[in-house]
């Protein structure tokens, strides 16, 4: 397995490859057309990056020659630089040393480059000599002193001696150096990176393609059981066609420090605005996972560490009035957890406060007051990401923890995610994002209702029990059962398929129908589903099996229906629907207490 030291390295090589051949090409562009701003432009921003990228992996020979390649450049933009022929000779050869120098981080060559490095100072210090005549405004010495300095205070091998030794021979004599005329008769190479990039898209029509096999592998299989037909003739396609499937989704996966990595720009500022003083540690970004996933939840992150900033984390004098440091730490850590990666976002701030809470969800007419009186701490804190709910004081660049929260839990639950959240008032507070590794294969469990096949995904999927309906309480307006020596409620979900809306549940006896009409030792096959913390049995009328589906998002006009999150085709080519567990979750729960609000009244 692969070092992370060498795979930076391997990325790094392939990045500045592409980025000679684009100077390459910008170059030649310039060249024909010394007017052309934007290609001066990229070309500053090329070897300001190379360079920037070269220090930070310890590159320093490429780091120093785009650092003179960057300041001719900058010259060049400023407009106090003119191009000619000699500035264009220069720079592409320039360019060839840092080409070579690239491969030599493959092959271990020695490069020399000092040669071609001093002549562009050589050049910056013409150009920095005649800017002094004309505006008289720094001591010659000076000057000269801060041009050349870089060049000649570092310790010179012999090789680049003498190098550096033809190039100035060659600018006081007029004659081609040695090195020049290898320029002229070199066999043009071209080199090849071991690294390509594949645009998304394709990525994800292979998937797509992929599943359609796994589709058809499936329906044959099928139909040869269906026939008597031995099935393990079909064990060879079976074990190719997962290898390929598990080959192109981990094609599709990336480290979250790919995402991680870009949050110290946004703490920085924000705690800028914010006049806080904030630092970010990071943990577990060598997790991987789905790219398209990492993107889905881009905007989330933001929002969770953009509000652990601006309202978790307090000012320095207040913290240091309650003994804890001034510097408060923001921590975006990241591991696996069985098939799913748990992305969490820590502050060691002033936590949230169910008290606050609990009061906000009543002024904003989300809850009634007997309602929030009625619930524990842990329900209050999830409303936080409510539609319309706020904590913050005041309106600001930043807001409060709540603004935006929503669209964490929405951009979350879009591909099978769970939200949690851990806090304690004046230590600081925890949200646990807990995704699947992968959006293109997941594990669901498969059940009949009426004659029509349904799928849950596994990981909403707590256990699956059988229960008698004598096991079964009616409670209130609600259904309640033992479940490990706790009480977990329970509904029928032919109840709930057969609403003509979900608001009907809140009507007396919506949903007892199938209850009432069951006989009385019967046995039913519950599902134990597990979201936010709580646990919820669902009667099905029969179980089939756990499978592994590609599940695809519903289209119009079935998009708007909220108990169904997708669909998948089965083996038999019949259409398989994917049930919506968070919505199911959130509507009963939210039902159960107003119930009992209203009963208790």
């Amino acid at each position: 397995m692969k070092s992370k030291e060498s795979e930076y390295r391997e990325l790094f090589h392939a990045e500045a490859l592409e980025n000679f051949e684009e100077l390459n090409r910008l170059f030649t562009d310039l060249e024909n057309d010394h007017s052309d701003s934007h290609a001066i432009n990229s070309i500053f921003r090329i070897v300001h990056t190379l360079k920037g990228n070269a220090m930070g992996m310890g590159f320093n020979d490429i780091a120093e020659l785009t650092h003179v390649m960057e300041d001719v450049m900058g010259s060049v933009q400023q407009g106090s630089m003119a191009l000619n022929k000699d500035l264009f000779d220069s720079l592409f050869k320039a360019n060839d040393k840092l080409g070579a120098l690239i491969d030599a981080l493959k092959t271990n060559e020695k490069v020399s480059y000092l040669g071609i490095k001093t002549k562009l100072f050589v050049l910056l210090e013409k150009h920095v000599k005649a800017v002094e005549i004309k505006t008289d405004q720094a001591p010659k010495e000076e000057t000269q002193k801060a041009v050349v300095e870089p060049a000649v205070s570092q310790e010179i091998d012999e090789e680049n001696r003498k190098e550096m030794l033809d190039f100035i021979k060659e600018k006081e004599a007029g004659s081609p150096s040695e090195d020049a005329s290898k320029y002229q008769t070199m066999k043009s190479e071209i080199t090849f990176t071991d690294v390509i990039q594949i645009p998304v898209k394709k990525m994800d029509e292979l998937m797509t393609l992929v599943g359609q096999l796994i589709i058809e592998r499936d329906r044959l299989i099928t139909l040869n059981s269906e026939d008597g037909k031995r099935t393990s003739e079909f064990e060879g396609l079976q074990r190719l066609t997962s290898d390929l499937q598990y080959g192109v989704m981990n094609a599709r996966m990336v480290q979250v420090g790919f995402l991680f990595n870009k949050f110290h720009r946004i703490v920085r500022d924000v705690a800028s605005i914010e006049s806080k003083n904030v630092g970010l540690v990071l943990q577990g970004t060598e997790c991987e996972i789905d790219r398209n996933i990492l993107k889905i939840m881009s905007d989330a992150m933001i929002h969770l560490v953009r509000n652990a900033v601006s309202h978790g984390i307090e000012n320095s004098d207040f913290r240091k009035e309650k003994g804890k440091p001034e510097k408060g730490t923001i921590i975006l850590s990241a591991h696996y957890e069985k098939d799913n990666v748990v992305i969490e976002v820590s502050d060691d701030g002033n936590g949230i406060d169910a008290k606050i809470i609990r009061n906000k969800i009543v002024e904003k007419g989300l809850a009634s007051k007997e309602l929030a009186q009625h619930l524990s701490d842990d329900e209050v804190i999830m409303y936080i990401f409510e539609p319309g709910f706020s904590n913050a004081e005041k309106i600001t660049e930043i807001s409060g923890r709540g603004v935006g929260m929503d669209v964490v839990k929405k951009a979350a639950e879009s591909i099978g995610g769970q939200i949690k959240v851990d806090t304690e008032v004046g230590m600081g507070t925890t949200i646990k994002l807990n995704l699947p590794s992968s959006m293109a294969l997941k594990g669901a469990l498969l059940f009949d209702l009426e004659g029509q096949e349904y799928a849950v995904a596994l990981s909403y999927t707590e256990a699956v029990i059988s229960l008698t309906k004598n096991e079964i309480h009616r409670i209130t307006d609600g259904l309640m059962a033992q479940y490990l020596d706790q009480t977990i409620p329970i509904i029928f979900l032919k109840d709930i398929i057969n609403l003509e809306s979900l608001s009907d549940c809140q009507k007396d006896g919506a949903l007892h129908q199938s209850f009432e009409e069951t006989e009385e030792e019967k046995k039913l096959d519950v599902v134990v589903l597990s979201y936010a913390g709580k646990l919820l049995g669902v009667v099905v009328d029969r179980l089939l099996q756990q499978k592994e589906i590609i599940e695809k998002s519903m289209v119009r006009p079935l998009e708007k229906i909220q108990l169904l999150s997708g669909t998948t085709i089965l083996g038999n080519g019949k259409v398989c629907l994917v049930i919506d567990v968070t919505t199911i979750s959130d509507l009963m729960f939210k039902t159960l207490a107003q119930k009992t609000v209203e009963s208790e009244n």
